[in-house]
Parts: structure tokens; C-alpha cells; sequence
């Protein structure tokens, strides 16, 4: 009985500490699994970032290791990694710097992998747990970061969108206004051409009356002419 108790108070201490570090949090999850890296195969903790474009995880974590422990995350285009070397980050490190290595994998579901560099091993959750628990707050926060940065990515590409659309309301509205003053001019042009019309027929009558007077008056010199001998 004594050993269930034991076993049940174990469960409900490491459950939660697991859960942490697998239940996905906006779209990532943290897991610790061994990756080829540059010096051979590593543990490394994976973060899933789901379809979240490579280049903007990589701009992050450039700007995230030089902002919170001021080091510089070099891309190296043989290994396709980022290495920071000797950067202090006291929680994990203690006072001995550190190495880090970065990669992004994926086409459309893109994976973070990190390897920290303890300098006679790699950080794993079994011979490290306080740091690698440390490890799992510091791509929690850079998982922020990148998801930050990504929505205000959207966003920008939204508001240009929007003002896409807007522009080209403005254009159909000009057009609008447009047609609409030809359609007035057509309008007046119409009615001028039926006061033309008008006018002319007016015209065409009494022009045959005139051509009906003359025909009168070209018999009346005929006759005229016929009677001279």
C-alpha cells in the first residue's frame, strides 16, 4: 500500500514537469530528442513552430542571443548553423560560458533544434535537470519572441492588403464619379440633339413650302415663257 502511495505521490510531482515540456503552446512544443549537428549527434531540445517562415525564426534568434545574453549567433553556411561561443547565461552555464548551436528545419511545419555546448557534454534533462528546466524557460521565451514577431508580420501584411483594397475602392469610386458625369453630359448632349431635331424638322417644313412656292413660280415663268412667239 505504502509503495502505491509512493508511486501516486510521484506521479502527481513529475506529471506536470512532463506536460510542460510536450504540450504544444501556441503551435510549438519543447522536446529533447538526439540530432545531427556539427560535432556529430547531439541531445538537442526541439521546438515545433508549425508554418512559421525559417527566415523570421532565424532573425529572432539572432536578435534574441544578443539581447538577453549579448552574444552573437554567427550563421555558418557549412555546418547550417548558428554557433555562439562562450556566451554567459549563469542559469545554465553557472560561471563557465557556454557554446551554442542553433538549426531551423522544415519546409511548411518548421523545427527549432538547439545544442548547448556544457563543455565536457551536451545539456540533456538527465545529468543536467535544474539547467536543462532553465533551457526549457529561455525557448519558451524565444518561442514568444518568434510568435511575436511573426503575428506583427502578419499584420503588416494584412494592413498592406487593406490599403490595397482601399486604393483600389478610391479607384472605382473615382470611376464611379466619372461615368457618372458622362452619363450627364450624355444626357445633355441628347437633349440638344432632340432640340436639334426638333429645330430641323421645323426647318424641313417650312423648306418645303418654299420649295412648293418656288416649283409655283418656275411653272408660272414656263407658262409664261410657252406664250412667247
Amino acid at each position: 500500500m505504502k509503495n502505491l502511495i509512493s508511486i501516486f505521490a510521484m506521479l502527481v510531482l513529475f506529471t506536470p514537469m512532463a506536460l510542460a515540456q510536450m504540450t504544444p503552446k501556441g503551435g510549438s512544443m519543447v522536446m529533447e530528442r538526439s540530432e545531427e549537428m556539427s560535432l556529430g549527434k547531439q541531445t538537442a531540445l526541439v521546438v515545433q513552430f508549425g508554418e512559421i517562415d525559417a527566415k523570421i525564426i532565424g532573425k529572432q534568434w539572432e536578435e534574441y542571443v544578443k539581447k538577453y545574453y549579448g552574444g552573437k549567433a554567427e550563421w555558418q553556411r557549412k555546418q547550417k548553423e548558428w554557433f555562439t561561443d562562450d556566451v554567459n547565461i549563469p542559469a545554465i552555464g553557472g560561471a563557465t560560458p557556454i557554446d551554442l548551436h542553433a538549426r531551423v528545419e522544415g519546409k511548411k511545419s518548421q523545427q527549432f533544434m538547439l545544442w548547448v555546448n556544457m563543455g565536457t557534454n551536451f545539456l540533456n534533462s538527465r545529468d543536467y535537470p535544474e539547467q536543462y528546466a532553465e533551457a526549457l524557460r529561455m525557448l519558451e521565451t524565444f518561442r514568444t519572441e518568434v510568435v511575436r514577431e511573426q503575428t506583427r508580420v502578419e499584420l503588416s501584411n494584412q494592413e498592406q492588403e487593406l490599403k490595397k483594397l482601399e486604393k483600389e475602392l478610391e479607384k472605382l469610386t473615382s470611376a464611379h464619379d466619372r461615368y457618372n458625369k458622362e452619363i450627364e453630359k450624355a444626357k445633355e448632349a441628347i437633349k440638344k440633339a432632340e432640340e436639334n431635331i426638333s429645330q430641323n424638322e421645323r426647318e424641313q417644313q417650312e423648306t418645303r413650302k418654299k420649295i412648293e412656292a418656288q416649283q409655283e413660280a418656275v411653272k408660272g415663268v414656263q407658262r409664261k415663257l410657252s406664250q412667247i412667239n
